[in-house]
């Protein structure tokens, strides 16, 4: 036999084991447990009412045979069976041929199994001596007791199909579920993308406007700004691979852009950084700092002409991260319609958490006497389990 033929055969013998709803491993250990539970129930039995009818020993070689030939005989074709409940599937219509068709399959593979496992139990006895294929009177007997037995062999093929059924129903809703999972993971990224990339043309927008600000009265800070965006924006766009990034590659980020800031509002901005070593390597998402630092310079220097102090604290508290930016602009008594007010912002930051955290994170926007804004982040503390390159100031 050819190499080529020996690969086709075993090909074939793997396909058609592969043809059930579970492991085929776990078909052939569900059917000796059956097997064994049923030797077991007939032990007891006999145990039970041995001296009662008189029926003398057990005898093991004798009974242990008819159960095991039955449910492995089931598990061999078991995958025959799944076949033909794929290609004749009782969801089809009209329903009436189906289930003729399920019948007439059903008898036919009943009176096999019933057949062949018969043949080779009495083959058994005769190699012992206890069965005669030549005596006309057991031959009777054995054929005279098939009928019932394919009967019984029928009804078990009916619960098998229910197995099969039930096994395979709940195969395919998992792998839906499994597939609506990979579908709404889809999702979720193509919207957290969506939303990080709002924030790049709010950014650039912003830093053109600190540019055009600053032609008129310092050329020299202008080139040093249109220098330090170029910096900027490469980082942008090394984190634009990321979804999450360690705290202090996210503290560095908003560094350069503060940068940016005090070279417009010089004396007037003032920024304090207050980050443990413990919390450098904390995972947050991706440019989420941004816009909070963006809303404290729109509160802050962006509306009075005096020094504005904006503090970037973080901590952590009973294994979450508390990230706060506050500063000590003016403020507002409404918080809420001043948040509704921010543009894309605070918004995005609010959608982004929802979607990467659900309700484990969330931001809280306070105004203290109406004295600046204070925002603070609070999401789970994981570590990135990496030593960050970011510098924590």
């Amino acid at each position: 036999m050819s190499t080529r033929t020996t690969r086709f055969r075993g090909s074939i013998e793997m396909n058609y084991f592969q043809r059930t709803p579970i492991s085929y491993r776990i078909v052939l250990i569900s059917a000796a447990v059956m097997a064994t539970l049923f030797l077991i129930q007939a032990y007891m039995h006999h145990y039970v009412y041995a001296e009662l009818k008189d029926m003398g020993e057990f005898r093991w070689w004798r009974e242990a045979p008819v159960p095991y030939l039955n449910f492995l005989f089931w598990a061999l074709l078991t995958p025959l069976v799944y076949t033909i409940l794929k290609r004749w599937p009782f969801s089809e219509r009209p329903l009436g041929p189906v289930v003729l068709m399920h019948v007439a399959l059903a008898l036919g593979i009943s009176a096999f199994h019933e057949i062949t496992t018969s043949f080779l139990y009495y083959a058994m006895l005769h190699w012992r001596g206890e069965f005669d294929f030549s005596d006309p009177e057991m031959r009777s007997w054995a054929t005279s007791a098939l009928p019932p037995a394919i009967l019984s062999r029928f009804m078990e093929y009916g619960v098998l199909m229910g197995v099969i059924v039930a096994l395979d129903n709940a195969r395919m809703m998992r792998e839906k579920q499994t597939q609506l999972m990979k579908l709404q993971n889809e999702l979720q990224k193509s919207q957290l993308n969506a939303l990080r990339k709002q924030l790049q043309p709010h950014f650039l927008f912003n830093t053109l406007n600190t540019v055009s600000a600053l032609m008129d009265e310092n050329v020299s800070g202008a080139r040093t700004v249109l220098s330090r965006l170029g910096q900027l924006l490469r980082i942008t766009l090394d984190k634009e691979q990321r979804d999450r990034v360690p705290l202090a590659r996210e503290i560095e980020h908003i560094g350069h852009y503060l940068g940016i800031e005090a070279i417009r509002f010089q004396d007037r901005l003032h920024v304090e950084y207050d980050v443990p070593a413990a919390c450098a390597d904390a995972e947050v998402p991706s440019m989420i700092l941004q816009p909070l630092v963006e809303n404290a310079i729109k509160h802050g220097p962006g509306l009075t002409s005096e020094r504005v102090d904006i503090r970037v604290s973080a901590e952590r508290t009973n294994g979450q991260l508390n990230i706060t930016v506050r500063d000590n602009g003016r403020g507002c008594k409404d918080v809420l319609g001043a948040v509704a007010g921010t543009g894309i912002g605070l918004r995005n930051v609010r959608e982004r958490l929802r979607l990467l955290y659900s309700e484990e994170a969330k931001m809280q926007v306070v105004s203290p006497n109406g004295h600046g804004f204070e925002v603070t982040l609070t999401l789970p503390f994981r570590s990135t389990g990496s030593n960050s390159t970011g510098q924590v100031p």
